[in-house]
């Protein structure tokens, strides 16, 4: 009896050495610089796209810093002010009212400066969670719910995406949560497609939203305007999306927090307003105006604003 309660004590202890580990300290989970890394997406898009989750830096520079008056929006010299809700920024070169005819506009001003794609990532600790967040930028979104766009789309300047990965705080992924227009859905990472440790994004033409798998998905009245969708079907056309069958994108990491890089403060609009157009129509102006990541729910709200997403 005496011998069973030695190596039943020797295994306790035994085991005891190895979770609190030489500093006779518990294990510690990876860093969030590490995690970042780790979980980083990989995206997937469409054959159709035009464009690419790209550095900011060619956005601002091809753009007029504009402030809003009571006479209109009027051109004011930079650089970006801290805050600045009253401010935004307008592509010089291209316009927007033209819609998915602008896009091809948009589309070569970027390409002339040749950057790679980049998703910016940002990581924050709560009492039980982890959350990772990974910012994706494009300079144009040119939704339309047929290939090719037709009549019926929705266009604005500056598109900012994100996908999430929720964690505890041994660092061990719980969720995902993947940005869809207004808000996004979210998936348990064991349903999340991913290769190796990396999210598998699949990112929906010209509106840039993501979802967790390819096809045709339906606008979802839960996340997206209904409004939109009321509209698209009164012309008889499905209100869906387009995703998958076109190049996978691996995104160089580039770590951003709320005073850094300088533009993180920024709180004005990337972007002119956006316009809607159906048949027999001129554009009507709405929407667009996106804030920068530190300005949305999401940020403000990292684990608890994914956790209100519905399950997709």
């Amino acid at each position: 009896m005496r011998s069973i309660v030695r190596v039943a004590a020797l295994a306790v202890l035994t085991s005891l050495a190895l979770t609190v580990g030489a500093g006779g300290a518990p294990p510690r989970s990876p860093s969030l610089a590490t995690l970042l890394v780790r979980h980083k997406p990989i995206l997937v898009l469409h054959s159709a796209e035009r464009f690419s989750p790209v550095p900011v830096d060619g956005f601002l520079a091809d753009s007029d810093l504009q402030r809003k008056t009571d006479a209109g929006w009027v051109k004011v010299d930079g650089p970006l002010p801290a805050d600045g809700a009253d401010f935004r920024l307008d592509q010089r070169y291209c316009r927007a009212i033209e819609g998915v005819a602008a896009s091809q506009c948009y589309a070569d001003a970027e390409a002339a400066h040749a950057a790679s794609p980049v998703v910016y990532g940002a990581a924050f600790r709560t009492k039980t969670r982890i959350a990772l967040q990974y910012w994706l930028w494009y300079p144009y979104d040119d939704y339309s719910p047929t290939v090719p766009a037709g009549d019926i789309w929705q266009v604005h300047e500056g598109d900012w995406e994100a996908v999430s990965v929720i964690l505890d705080r041994s660092g061990m992924p719980l969720l995902a949560g993947y940005s869809q227009h207004g808000k996004g859905t979210r998936r348990d990472w064991v349903r999340v497609p991913k290769r190796g440790s990396h999210p598998l994004v699949y990112v929906a033409l010209g509106s840039h939203a993501n979802y967790f798998s390819a096809g045709q998905p339906l606008l979802d009245p839960r996340i997206v305007d209904r409004t939109l969708i009321t509209v698209v079907a009164a012309y008889g056309v499905m209100p869906v999306e387009h995703t998958g069958g076109g190049p996978t994108v691996k995104p160089r990491l580039v770590a951003v927090s709320a005073r850094s890089p300088a533009w993180m403060t920024f709180a004005g609009a990337w972007g002119e307003k956006g316009y809607l157009h159906v048949p027999n129509n001129a554009p009507v102006a709405g929407g667009g105006e996106p804030r920068g990541p530190a300005f949305q729910k999401l940020w403000r709200s990292p684990v608890g604003e994914v956790l209100a997403w519905p399950k997709g």
